[in-house]
This record gives structure tokens, C-alpha cells and sequence, in this order.
């Protein structure tokens, strides 16, 4: 409880607009012990005591309710509700989510829960989050304060749907069921039988960040000392602040709006020396919409489709080259077996707009059940495609069918090739999320390998090459660093920003003080030349 008033100050402090907008209903309900005395009095006198403080600050903002709560009441409740707010740390089966569900014909509320609760993963459309980690847990229920109301009428249908037909009765046979094949099981490998056999929710242990964190303060030092940079960056980690406005940085960030981030960009791409480029898995019609209204990015080089469409920066944004030729027999059949997934997968949709690709996305289904679904998904593919020139990738959330050959990992062979022939980089910097990018980052590290140094042909200096290979939420793989979360890719670009700046201040108070002397020396030059004159 004490997580979800302190996520909601963070809300208040992250997006002041909701205030008088927005009421906290906070129920608590009482707990006793065997003889009926209250317990856990120290915790209700802190909640109680942050309430108070928030409602000091922020007249209105929390209803707290300290007391138990009747079925027809809580029912009541859920029905005017907008949303439902489940912070609990340590709940495991909680029906309470599937009440809110069942409550909101009306409303067509959404709910964020914490990602501890076993209902979470259980539900369409729940938004999940951590709620030990306050301005993620405020994000989130902005999030869901932003929904559109066609949004909310498509989760509601699912979850109803879902609550319906996964009854009590249904998950406790499904229990039965599992029970007995383990004993068939058992018995096949002469095992034990009588030994009890416990049935639970299994969850997977957290995993720790990797150690390989990137420094930005070693990338901005190795940026300063190059002459010649190449950037690669995911476009999607740049876009999402733009497609979801509602993760929009309000608090202190370097960026916070689309257009700062297009100066950003702007200015790196202009800046002599850098070469930037953006790659992204959507076609050139989806980028042009996201980025059309952009002025200034004919700088920055485009990859359109894992590369398959490309742009060369100081090209137009609608000029893409292709890199080679593709034949697209082989869609029918992937799109054919897709369709049956999608019938059995509650949640999940195919993507097949793409001429270079098919996907199958599950990200808004169950994750187990989904991620089970894609590795079938993946095995069937292999089979019915072997004899065609495809590869099957299997990503967080998707399964995608490409043509051979069309990979980020080519296309950034063939750009750093491109820029090889004309005298090479001395900074190079990869970033992506996905295992996508798996194929750019060992393409980037080859050609650390084969290239620790340059020489820089206009003074024959030998310059060491800096290397950045940088994966984004996942433990690094094939990169060498990784970053937690897209906002800080968008801290190490506007770092970058702010170090050209600081070199064009530099270098226009490094003028100044050149032409002053040079104007000093000139008086010095003419006065002595009248002490000449007037000598003679």
C-alpha cells in the first residue's frame, strides 16, 4: 500500500495535469489475530500518515477507507471505477482483477497490477509493472489514463471472454487433469507414486542486470577523441517516447518531446565527421508517417525493414534503395500455418504488409502460454519452409519469416564496406533490443577485430578505433554493454548533442580569441610603423 501513495506522488510530480482530474479510492482492510485484536497497526499508522501527507499537499486527491468491505459495496465500486490499481508484493492468487473485470460493462476500465501477482500474467491487457520501483508504477497508470476508448472496449471483450470460460471449476479440472498424466507418467518410469505431487504457480526467478552497464561518460570521451563516427542506432528506442506519448518524459530528462529529439538528431548527423543511422523492422510508409513531419533528416541515413529499404544520409526521405531481389512464394504457406496459431492464441496477430518479411506477434497474449505458441510456431516453419530461401527468427514476442539475406547484420556489413572504401571510422557505436540485433552486433565486433586502428589520411596519425556494441532490457548476449531502458538511449544521444554544442561554443571562443590577437598585433604592427614615419 505504501508502494501504490508513493507511486502516486511520483504520478502528481511526473504529470501535474492530472491533478483534479484524478481520485486515489484506497481501501484497507483490517487484519486480526485468532482473539480478534488488530495487527500490523504500526503499517496502518504509515499509510494512514502518507494519506494524510498527500491530502495535505493535494486537497482531495486520496479516499481512504479503513474497514472491510462488503461484496454489493466492493461490486459498486468496481462498476463506477476506472481503473484498478494492484500494488501487492506478495499475493499470489488474488481474484480481486477478475471481479474489477466482471464489474466494468459499463466502464470498460483496465487495471494495472503488480508483476508479483499471479493474476498478472493471466489476464489480456494487464498492464504489469514492478511497483518497488514507484515512477515506472506512476508511468504505468498514466498509461492506462490515456487509453482510448476503442482500446478499452477490445481488452474488456478478452478479459471478459476469458473470466468466462476460465472458471474455478475449469482451472481446478485442468489441475485434476495435470495431476493425473504426471502419475501416468511416474508409473511409465516405475516411479513412486505415493510420494505427494503439489500443484503451484511456478514463477521464473528475476534476473539480475548485467554488470556490463554502458558508461556514457567513456562513450562521450572516445566520441570527442574520434575524427570520423559511425552510429547505428534501433529506431524503435528513439520512437516509442513518440509513438506512446503517454510514457513521455515530463520529469527531468535531457530529452522530452519529439522535437528535441529531431534537433538531436539533426545536430548529430550535421556535425563534421558523423555518420548516423536509424534501422528499424517497420516499411518505409510506417516511417515516413512517424517521421515525415521531421525537418532536417535527409542527414540521417534510414534502413527500412532489417535493411532490406535503405537511404544513404543526404539522400530524400522518400529515395530508398533496395538490396536485391526477392521472390515472395513462400508467404502463403507461412501466413497459411500463422492463421491457425492466431485462432488458438487469444491475443496474438499477424504482420504481413512487410515484402521482405511475415510476423506473428503474441506480446499482447499470455507470455507463457504465447512464448510456447512461437517456439511450436518456429518448429512447424522450419519444416514446411526448408526448401525455400527464408529464415526463421524467434524474438521476445514474435516469430518472424524473412528472406534470406535481409538481416540488420548485412546491411551494416555493407555500410561500414561503403564507408571502409572511403578511409574507414574511428568510432562506432550499435545499439539495439532485440535478439534482431544479434546479427548487427557481431558484424560490428568482426570489424573491431579486424580494424583496431586507422590511419587518418589528412595528417597519417594512427587513431585507435572505440568500439560500442549496446543492447537495450537484456543481459548482453553478443553486445559488449547494455542499458535498462530505452530512456537511456535518449540520455546518451542528448549527451552526444550536448558535446557538440560544447565543441562549437569552443571553437567560436577559440575564434574570437584568434581574431583579438590578430587585431592586437595589427595595432602593435601600425603604431610601430607611424613611430617609424614620424622618426624619419
Amino acid at each position: 500500500i505504501l508502494l501504490l501513495l508513493r507511486a502516486f506522488q511520483s504520478l502528481v510530480r511526473l504529470f501535474p495535469s492530472i491533478l483534479g482530474n484524478v481520485v486515489l479510492v484506497l481501501v484497507t482492510v483490517p487484519l486480526q489475530d485468532a482473539e480478534g485484536n488488530e495487527i500490523h497497526s504500526d503499517y496502518r499508522n504509515e499509510v494512514a500518515k502518507l494519506a494524510n501527507e498527500l491530502n495535505n499537499e493535494y486537497p482531495g486527491l486520496v479516499l481512504h477507507y479503513h474497514r472491510r468491505m462488503p461484496f454489493a459495496e466492493r461490486v459498486s465500486l468496481f462498476s463506477c471505477a476506472d481503473m484498478l490499481v494492484n500494488s501487492s508484493i506478495r499475493h499470489g492468487l488474488n481474484l480481486v482483477p477478475f471481479e474489477f473485470v466482471l464489474c466494468g460493462d459499463e466502464k470498460k476500465g483496465g487495471f494495472v497490477v503488480s508483476e508479483f501477482l499471479g493474476c498478472s500474467r493471466v489476464l489480456p491487457g494487464a498492464v504489469r509493472t514492478n511497483p518497488w520501483r514507484d515512477e515506472d508504477l506512476a508511468r504505468a497508470i498514466h498509461k492506462l489514463l490515456l487509453q482510448d476508448d476503442h482500446e478499452k472496449k477490445f481488452w474488456h471483450e478478452l478479459q471478459v471472454a476469458f473470466c468466462k470460460k476460465n472458471t474455478v471449476y475449469s482451472w481446478a479440472e485442468k489441475a485434476f487433469l495435470d495431476m493425473k498424466k504426471i502419475r501416468e507418467t511416474m508409473l511409465e518410469l516405475g516411479e513412486d507414486v505415493r510420494a505427494r505431487c503439489r500443484v503451484g504457480i511456478v514463477k521464473m526467478p528475476h534476473k539480475e542486470m548485467s554488470s556490463k552497464h554502458l558508461k556514457l561518460e567513456h562513450v562521450y570521451s572516445a566520441y570527442q577523441q574520434a575524427q570520423t563516427r559511425l552510429l547505428i542506432v534501433d529506431i524503435d528506442l528513439l520512437l516509442r517516447p513518440i509513438l506512446y506519448p503517454e510514457k513521455a518524459l515530463e520529469g527531468p530528462a535531457t530529452l522530452t518531446s519529439k522535437r528535441e529529439i529531431a534537433k538531436c538528431l539533426r545536430n548529430i548527423s550535421e556535425h563534421q565527421g558523423n555518420f548516423l543511422f536509424l534501422l528499424s523492422s517497420y516499411s518505409p510508409e510506417e516511417i515516413r508517417n512517424y517521421l515525415g513531419e521531421i525537418e532536417g533528416l535527409d542527414k540521417v541515413g534510414l534502413a527500412a525493414e532489417d535493411g532490406y529499404y535503405y537511404k544513404w544520409p543526404g539522400s530524400p526521405l522518400g529515395r530508398w534503395d533496395t538490396k536485391m531481389h526477392i521472390t515472395d512464394e513462400w508467404k502463403d504457406v507461412a501466413v497459411g500455418l500463422m492463421r491457425q496459431y492466431t485462432q488458438r492464441t487469444n491475443g496474438s496477430w499477424i504482420e504481413d504488409d512487410k515484402i521482405s518479411s511475415v510476423t506473428w506477434h503474441w506480446e499482447s497474449a499470455n507470455p507463457e502460454f504465447g512464448s510456447l505458441q512461437g517456439k511450436e510456431l518456429q518448429n512447424h516453419l522450419q519444416e514446411m519452409l526448408s526448401h525455400f530461401p527464408v529464415r526463421i527468427v524467434l524474438g521476445k514476442t514474435f516469430v518472424r519469416v524473412r528472406h534470406e539475406g535481409v538481416t540488420k547484420g548485412a546491411f551494416v556489413e555493407h555500410t561500414i564496406k561503403h564507408y571502409n572504401n572511403r578511409g574507414g571510422v574511428d568510432f562506432l557505436l550499435g545499439i539495439g533490443d532485440d535478439i534482431a540485433d544479434e546479427d548487427m552486433f557481431k558484424v560490428i565486433m568482426a570489424y573491431h577485430r579486424d580494424a583496431q586502428y586507422r590511419v587518418v589520411s589528412n595528417s597519417q596519425t594512427v587513431q585507435e578505433v572505440k568500439v560500442f556494441t549496446c543492447t537495450v532490457g537484456r543481459q548482453p548476449a553478443t553486445a559488449s554493454h547494455c542499458l535498462y531502458k530505452a530512456e537511456e538511449v535518449l540520455e546518451l544521444m542528448g549527451g552526444l548533442f550536448l558535446v557538440n554544442k560544447k565543441w562549437r561554443s569552443n571553437s567560436m571562443l577559440e575564434l574570437t580569441d584568434v581574431l583579438g590577437e590578430r587585431r592586437k598585433r595589427s595595432k602593435r604592427e601600425a603604431d610601430a610603423w607611424v613611430q617609424v614615419i614620424g622618426d624619419i
